[in-house]
């Protein structure tokens, strides 16, 4: 099986006699149309006095620049700036009412918040709400008022506005696909030290298959801007063999990770793991992998234990037994490695995975529907991914309510459940492909998302 095959053929779900089945998978690289928490700013100084409201507020949101942590106080200082027309403030809670986390989601709220900054003048309210009403995950859509927004800043030189409309245009989210534009928007990012628009530029280009030898020169070219992803992309293409192919393309893994390394990107260590799970350039060995991903998250890598604990909890099928104790251990000894509400999040997905029989769905259904609002996508995601059965007797439940469905609740993605889940789908915003993706862990969890 062809190395990209395989690699798509791990991350699909299996549908066998209504009964959905899981299986762990490589994590593709970042879409255009997954929605992304808001960033924050470390302040700027020490000294009070001239650190701006905002980066304020977020050193208590966040727990930064060695500020204890105190959320609420946070919220309400940024809640007081914000009133007060500081445009930062408004632009920081308006991204953050749009997702929820630190404080209830409030979509309605965050749009008019970024609205009333992008209309003083914020370039980054324009960037956040021009992305948003283009991509349709937390808003509606509405493509002229988005595509304008991003055009007038793309018109003063804005590079962050360029790899944005770049990677619209690149994906075919909201706008027609159109690599040529979506390349003159990277380049010319590029020109200005932005190396984040050709790395996604050559990203596709590489996976596409078009022209390996360009997509491999661009991704160079992203990793010498600053793009320390772009080398593990390459990383990541050697080994699967879209560099040269076969031997000559995997060559080349070793090289790349270490220029990942070197650029401080996490990632590089699970492609290694992964090389050592599925014996890609070497002989497969599960507990090797999950001893060198232990050992990775030990040393304070992210990635490797987030991907560790879904190995963990779900194993892979293969040469990796399920072990949802240590799931739980590495969650209590590494919470620096989590937020607190990823921390949550994952033991739900862990508690949840814990029973397949009908009274143990049942009873796991009832708990995801009291902890529901607290999801994010990335979590509703990986939910679906620990345990589908008992997404899909919560989305029975909403279908049922809805009058969208007259089966009876087992959790079984049947022909019933799958014609509800389509008339539902359409109604929640985001573009999602709502017929053959319609079990697509995107789909499904916005579908848990937004009841």
């Amino acid at each position: 099986m062809r190395g990209h095959d395989f690699r798509y053929w791990m991350l699909g779900t299996a549908l066998a006699t209504g009964v959905l089945m899981s299986m762990t998978g490589v994590a593709l690289a970042q879409d255009a149309a997954t929605p992304v928490a808001p960033a924050t700013e470390p302040a700027a100084s020490q000294d009070a006095t001239q650190v701006s409201p905002r980066s304020r507020a977020e050193a208590l949101i966040y727990g930064l620049d060695g500020q204890t942590k105190d959320v609420a106080a946070g919220l309400a200082l940024l809640e007081t700036a914000a009133a007060q027309g500081d445009l930062p403030s408004q632009t920081s809670l308006g991204n953050l009412l749009l997702w929820g986390g630190p404080l209830p989601a409030d979509p309605a709220r965050g749009e008019a918040l970024l609205s009333e900054a992008a209309a003083a003048g914020d370039s980054e309210a324009k960037l956040v709400l021009g992305r948003q009403l283009i991509g349709g995950w937390a808003i509606p859509r509405d493509l002229d008022r988005g595509k304008g927004l991003l055009e007038e800043l793309v018109a003063k030189g804005d590079p962050k506005a360029e790899v944005a409309l770049a990677e619209f245009y690149l994906y075919g989210t909201g706008l027609s696909k159109d690599w040529q534009k979506a390349k003159a928007l990277a380049e010319a990012a590029a020109d200005k030290g932005d190396g984040q628009g050709i790395w996604k530029y050559g990203e596709m280009l590489m996976w596409s298959e078009r022209d390996p030898k360009g997509a491999e020169a661009i991704l160079n070219r992203a990793g010498e801007l600053g793009a320390g992803q772009a080398y593990a992309t390459l990383a990541e293409g050697a080994m699967y063999g879209y560099l040269g192919g076969g031997s000559v393309s995997r060559a080349k893994f070793e090289g790349y990770a270490e220029k990942a390394r070197a650029a401080g990107n996490q990632r590089v260590e699970v492609l290694d793991a992964i090389r050592q799970m599925w014996g890609i350039s070497m002989r497969a060995d599960g507990p090797k992998t999950v001893e060198e991903l232990t050992q990775a998250s030990n040393a304070g890598n992210r990635e490797a234990a987030r991907y560790l604990l879904g190995l963990l909890r779900d194993g892979n099928g293969l040469n990796i037994q399920k072990d949802r104790a240590a799931a739980e251990a590495l969650l209590k000894d590494h919470p620096e490695l989590f937020t607190d509400s990823e921390r949550a999040a994952m033991q739900l997905s862990i508690d949840v995975a814990k029973r397949r029989d009908p009274k143990g769905i049942a009873a796991s259904a009832a708990i995801v529907q009291s902890r529901r609002a607290d999801l994010s996508q990335a979590a509703a995601e990986d939910l679906f991914k620990a345990a589908p059965n008992v997404v899909i007797y919560v989305l029975q439940e909403d279908l049922k309510a809805k009058g969208l469905y007259s089966g009876k609740l087992d959790g079984l993605a049947g022909p019933l459940t799958l014609r509800g889940m389509n008339k539902l789908c359409k109604t929640v915003p985001g573009g999602l492909n709502c017929t053959d993706g319609i079990l697509s862990r995107k789909t499904v969890g916005a579908l848990l998302v937004n009841p």
